[in-house]
């Protein structure tokens, strides 16, 4: 829903930038007056943008609540992994059996893992609750608010669009990683897949990471995975969860065992298929990547152009980000990227699932085949 909601309002943004229908009802503040009386200037809003604003103040609402629930949720997260360490830490009793002694070091490493996950997921829904919260002043913008002194007038505008630029250059940052994270699990998959078709079973358990073990423990019949910090689960006492973690260890040491002596064959095959989805999510991380760039460059041209003004007194560096365009140019081509490359981004959020489930189905086909 959030993805339709973003492509509507972006692509009635472009159509606004590019005046299409220009000369229909939709650019006429009279068709709006006839509905509802607004106070000057906001009787020169039209009816496009009133559904613009009112896709703004969805997201105004639906970001904002995301933000905060990813901050909640990472803080909640980030103590049951504090309590989780400090029990792990104090435990003095020595582990002799070989899948035990791993069993520990893979829940150990996986709390530590979780707990930058979470510190990642705070940061990132910081981030994103400033973007929510920046919408405010966009709906505002769109009811011709921000031309009055009532919420700060337009410098206030460029206020809210400037930490959104900082919020969303922290997300471009994250989306590097990602991209770079998925490619290499994709190549990460393909080598682990073909150490385990030459054996039967894995008994080099020793140098097994968290992550392999996570992969070799995806198609259980049982959903649940032991490592039940990863979803969050949490008690309200210290006693349950010293229990809850050593039912974890057993649970994570008898998996290990039950790989040392076989390992099913469909195991391979799954991971070749989930190297190829990790891999187009990579590329699919990269194209948001480029999009985000340039809707982020875009839009800091309308920024740069309220702050410098007098373009003969404008820094070189300065006209040159602007591409040596006059301010007006650079304002309205800057805002119509940003829109355009967000118009374009839902609609790679909405055709990846499809393209997820064609190699897949193409996976299953050459399965049959063989």
């Amino acid at each position: 829903m959030d993805a339709i909601v973003q492509f509507v309002r972006n692509a009635l943004c472009t159509a606004k930038n590019f005046n299409v229908l220009g000369s229909t009802f939709l650019y006429d503040p009279n068709v709006t007056a006839r509905y509802y009386d607004f106070p000057s200037p906001m009787d020169q809003t039209t009816p496009l943008e009133i559904l613009i604003s009112i896709t703004q103040i969805y997201a105004l609402v639906t970001v904002s609540i995301a933000g905060a629930k990813m901050i909640a949720s990472s803080i909640k997260k980030l103590h049951l992994i504090s309590r989780l360490v400090s029990l792990q830490v104090e435990r003095n009793d020595a582990k002799k059996d070989k899948n035990e002694v791993v069993a520990r070091r893979i829940v150990t490493e996986s709390l530590l893992l979780e707990s930058d996950a979470a510190i990642r997921s705070f940061l990132v829904g910081v981030n994103v609750f400033a973007i929510g919260i920046s919408f405010f002043w966009l709906a505002a913008n769109s009811y011709h608010i921000t031309s009055t002194d009532w919420i700060g007038g337009v410098a206030a505008l460029i206020h809210a669009l400037t930490v959104a630029e900082i919020a969303l250059l922290v997300l471009l940052y994250y989306m590097v990683k990602d991209a770079r994270g998925a490619m290499r699990k994709s190549n990460d998959m393909k080598k682990f897949a073909a150490n385990l078709s030459i054996s039967k079973g894995f008994s080099e358990v020793d140098g097994l990471t968290v992550e392999e073990f996570g992969w070799l423990s995806a198609d259980d019949d049982d959903d649940t995975s032991p490592l039940f910090w990863t979803s969050g689960d949490a008690s309200s006492d210290v006693a349950v969860d010293g229990k809850m973690l050593t039912k974890a260890e057993e649970a994570v040491a008898t998996k290990l065992a039950k790989l040392a002596k076989s390992v099913d064959p469909q195991v391979v095959e799954s991971l070749l298929v989930k190297s190829e989805v990790s891999r187009f999510e990579g590329l699919r991380e990269y194209v948001y990547l480029v999009l985000n760039f340039f809707a982020f460059y875009g839009y800091a041209a309308c920024i740069l152009v309220y702050y410098f003004q007098n373009e003969e007194a404008q820094p070189s560096f300065i006209s040159s980000v602007l591409l040596h365009l006059p301010n007006a140019d650079a304002d309205w081509l800057g805002n119509a990227v940003g829109d355009f490359m967000w118009t374009v981004e839902p609609i790679v959020i909405l055709g990846s699932p499809l393209v997820v489930q064609s190699i897949t189905k193409d996976a299953k086909k050459k399965e049959k085949i063989a």
